[in-house]
């Protein structure tokens, strides 16, 4: 009698803890498609209120929106308060998408007669995307350029630690940082893909070196790599809106372009960072982590950091088997399609 007693105490006990697990998830379900079916109205209202707190001069309210420098030198820091002004960017980053996408891709996509929802709806996801990397990589290339780093990557680890900084150049990262945090967002909001696993690994590789580089002073690297990705990501989402408005010819010659420059730029490119981040480092830095002196560079920060590119490289090859997969399809005159879209999403682009 005990054990059954037991044994029905155990199944009703298991059946709570079930029932609580999908109550929790139906929850959270709920939660999410309220906030990607508001993504204008809830961004313009907390920006709103954050707004209205520093009219109203409420302590603090301020670290939303400005960046603070070192009066002594003139230039910036890092700060933990930088954590309200990549918050405030993040929901910003919301609302320029899901406005830009709704009141200007949108109607665009239907003025070139583009008819099932699902090709608008990709024609305006990869528009945003066209619009924030062309800005973004010509920004980091203005950056560069003026960087002693420019075409030589000793200078990403010479007079190490790089701990102040220009405004314009700690905006540019930290907004950067910001939208990578939110690609998060946007990666489950947006139909997933054959690649979502690579997809997701790319972006939180992406975070991790983003947020250690910065915290640990390394941001000249992180410029070069941000800049050396970023180019591709401007051709692919411009070739896909040509796919998707008629243009077959013009997106098979864009689609070539960008197969050279994603070989140069995250393939050469890249692979002469990683080199640089094995071999050069040891040369003009000293290991020892030592606060006090903004210095955090010690071996295993130095392996760290050389795991993820190394990492991020073989996602690279996997995506780019995809891209020479779509190459050998346009040669034999099928057209550029995108290999990471499932089958019933082919059919509604189609």
């Amino acid at each position: 009698m005990s054990l059954k007693t037991n044994s029905g105490f155990q199944t009703n006990g298991t059946n709570k803890k079930y029932s609580k697990l999908i109550k929790r998830q139906y929850m959270l379900s709920k939660v999410a498609k309220y906030l990607v079916e508001h993504q204008i109205e809830l961004p313009i209202c907390l920006l709103a209120v954050i707004t209205l707190a520093y009219i109203l001069k409420v302590p603090g309210s301020e670290k939303f929106l400005f960046l603070h420098e070192n009066p002594k030198t003139g230039l910036y820091e890092t700060s933990m308060d930088d954590a309200y002004f990549v918050f405030f960017w993040i929901v910003t980053f919301t609302l320029l998408r899901a406005a830009t996408m709704e009141y200007i891709l949108t109607p665009i996509a239907k003025k070139g007669r583009i008819k099932k929802n699902a090709r608008i709806t990709r024609f305006a996801e990869q528009g945003w995307s066209f619009l924030y990397y062309s800005v973004f990589w010509t920004f980091g290339m203005y950056l560069m350029y003026h960087s002693p780093y420019w075409f030589d990557t000793t200078y990403f680890w010479k007079d190490y630690p790089h701990k102040e900084l220009t405004y314009s150049f700690k905006a540019y990262y930290l907004l950067q940082f910001a939208f990578w945090l939110q690609q998060l967002f946007v990666l489950n909001v947006e139909k997933r893909r054959k690649d979502f696993v690579e997809m997701a690994t790319h972006h939180v590789i992406t975070i991790l070196l983003m947020f250690f580089s910065y915290i640990f002073n390394l941001t000249r690297i992180g410029n070069a790599v941000l800049c050396t990705m970023d180019f591709a990501d401007i051709q692919l989402p411009l070739a896909k809106m040509l796919k998707y408005l008629g243009f077959n010819m013009i997106c098979d010659v864009l689609f070539g372009i960008f197969m050279v420059s994603w070989l140069v730029t995250r393939h050469y490119i890249y692979g002469c960072i990683i080199y640089s981040t094995w071999n050069e480092p040891r040369l003009y830095i000293e290991y020892k982590w030592a606060p006090e002196e903004d210095h955090y560079f010690t071996e295993n920060v130095h392996r760290f950091f050389l795991i993820l590119f190394c990492i991020l490289q073989v996602i690279i090859i996997f995506w780019f088997c995809l891209i020479s997969n779509v190459a050998y399809k346009v040669i034999k005159g099928d057209g550029a399609h995108d290999n990471r879209s499932s089958e019933s999403e082919r059919e509604h682009e189609d």
